[in-house]
């Protein structure tokens, strides 16, 4: 890779280059991080003066630098002189005739703040890009940040019944609040890799507790806070999660006791804090339709993953039903 920058260093991102640097020379000490002249950093940067507009902010990559770093590399990023420097027109135009006549020692001094100025930028961007961070993106400051204001429970070791944990790139989607339905459909979409729409506001009857009865001397007015009956209508008290265009396979999975279930199960529930009934509707994609064969190496569940129908059949089949309850089973849909 580093031949490959050193070649064509145009290919390259300013931040990129200097990170790809960094971590070629472990031995050095990190870009911005020198404390005085005997502390010789990765990448010593050099401005690139010009008046044109340069079409890449990497001009030149090279190795053993004349100050003792063990890469150099030259920008025409953050320069003090050029047309987007802060220095006047007219010293920019005795930088370039000096440099025309090779005398680099004004250049050369700049260099100095120029340096500085890119180090301290890269340093910062580091500190907020996953990418740029020498650590794994689990152990980088940013995702200790998402973890804490996300709830990802990366750092107190929750996880999935298979043992994996929630992608720190879902961060965004469990940071929300309230947590909706689009960011929870988004979530399965891309953690099982499988077409999913939902339905908000699937009602239900919900028994009323012994307490919650009125007694005739409550004087409670009927209407304002006493209802008729054992059980009251929750509109909102459940969601359908319908799976369409399933293949067998995954279809096979996304069932209880399936690879997938737990994890699906596992990640609505986390996504979900409040009690609410899920509803899951399986669906197979019409090219998985085919006849059924008894043996031990397939085994078949009616009503889930096979059905009884005559051999003129030419119909969809019917979805997959199930409820996935607050503990440890679940129980077939209606």
């Amino acid at each position: 890779m580093i031949e490959q920058l050193t070649a064509r260093p145009q290919d390259f991102n300013l931040f990129q280059a200097i990170s790809l640097l960094e971590r070629a020379a472990p031995e050095a000490v990190p870009v911005g991080r020198s404390q005085g002249p005997r502390e010789r950093e990765a990448v010593r940067l050099h401005a690139f003066v010009t008046l044109a507009f340069e079409a890449s902010d990497v001009r030149e990559v090279g190795t053993d630098a004349s100050t003792g770093e063990p890469f150099e590399l030259t920008t025409p990023a953050l320069s003090l002189g050029g047309s987007g420097g802060p220095l006047p027109m007219p010293f920019t135009e005795m930088l370039l005739e000096r440099r025309q006549q090779r005398d680099h020692a004004t250049g050369d001094f700049l260099d100095i703040f120029n340096h500085r100025f890119l180090a301290f930028l890269y340093r910062s961007r580091r500190k907020h890009h996953v990418a740029l961070n020498p650590q794994s993106p689990s152990s980088s400051t940013l995702a200790s940040t998402l973890d804490a204001a996300s709830a990802l429970g990366l750092r107190a070791g929750v996880r999935a019944p298979d043992g994996s944990a929630l992608w720190l790139r879902h961060a965004g989607l469990l940071g929300g609040a309230p947590r909706g339905m689009i960011a929870l459909l988004a979530l399965l979409r891309d953690r099982l890799g499988v077409q999913v729409h939902g339905t908000q506001f699937r009602g239900r009857w919900l028994a009323l507790e012994p307490d919650a009865s009125a007694r005739l001397d409550m004087r409670t007015p009927l209407g304002g806070g006493a209802v008729l009956g054992k059980r009251v209508w929750d509109q909102g008290a459940g969601i359908r999660l319908t799976f369409s265009n399933l293949s067998q396979q995954r279809l096979r999975a996304l069932l209880p006791r399936g690879a997938d279930h737990a994890l699906a199960k596992w990640l609505v529930r986390r996504f979900i804090p409040q009690d609410l009934k899920v509803e899951m509707e399986l669906s197979l994609a019409p090219t998985e339709l085919r006849s059924s064969v008894l043996g031990a190496a397939n085994p078949m569940r009616l009503g889930w993953t096979s059905w009884v129908a005559g051999p003129t059949f030419r119909g969809a089949l019917p979805p997959v039903h199930h409820t996935l309850t607050s503990d440890g089973g679940d129980a077939p849909g209606a």
